[in-house]
């Protein structure tokens, strides 16, 4: 009976981790797109008022240029299924349409045009950092590679083991990935990527080079 239950543990956990990786990348949109419309809104009031609206304008015109030259070939593919994105999510539901009458009602429609061009940003960006996915791997792997000729090192030449470390260095990777990608996805004007994916992605390879070295020593 303990066995079985053991096996049917075994198969049950794989999907329950994917729904938690799932609900983790969920979560991050959820509070970048709540943050940087936040931020969007404050930088109307205290930071940009002269610009309004048009500030949000014209981070996405610049992020749109970063997607068309750092990946020409596929950028207006992407900027049309970009467009069709927020078209379905927003125009299509009425969503949009409902937000401006609010803003209209109220006197804030300057604030509903910033909120939905900041949404159209963050889509914008969600994408390059899908397209950027490959270097976050580059790094993990060099790390790995580096920690595991560390672990061998420790491992012949009788070298003490922490395992306080190996699991704070586990518990922090995947906080690496967060921090870097909402980092990226809230903050309120246009950067080039590689000045928030080359330092992410670094980090995480820090991270995944302490946990290959950290590891214990006999598998």
């Amino acid at each position: 009976m303990a066995e079985a239950a053991t096996s049917r543990a075994d198969r049950t956990a794989p999907p329950a981790e994917r729904r938690g990786r799932v609900r983790g990348v969920l979560h991050c949109l959820w509070l970048s797109l709540v943050t940087s419309v936040a931020v969007e809104w404050i930088g109307m009031v205290w930071w940009w008022p002269e610009q309004g609206a048009a500030h949000a304008a014209n981070v996405l015109a610049r992020e749109a240029g970063h997607l068309s030259e750092d990946f020409r070939p596929a950028a207006g593919r992407i900027l049309a299924a970009t467009g069709r994105a927020y078209f379905y999510a927003f125009e299509w539901t009425g969503a949009a349409a409902g937000l401006r009458r609010l803003g209209g009602a109220a006197r804030l429609d300057e604030y509903v045009k910033a909120a939905l061009w900041t949404v159209q940003v963050l889509i914008v960006r969600v994408v390059l950092l899908a397209f950027s996915a490959p270097a976050f791997a580059g790094f993990a792997v060099v790390g790995l590679a580096g920690g595991l000729t560390l672990r061998d090192i420790r491992r012949w030449s009788a070298g003490r083991e922490f395992g306080g470390v190996y699991h704070a260095a586990k518990r922090g990777a995947p906080k690496v990935l967060f921090a870097a990608a909402f980092g990226y996805l809230a903050i309120p004007f246009a950067v080039h990527p590689p000045a928030v994916v080359v330092p992410g992605a670094a980090l995480f390879g820090v991270s995944a080079l302490v946990v290959a070295a950290s590891f214990k020593k006999y598998l």
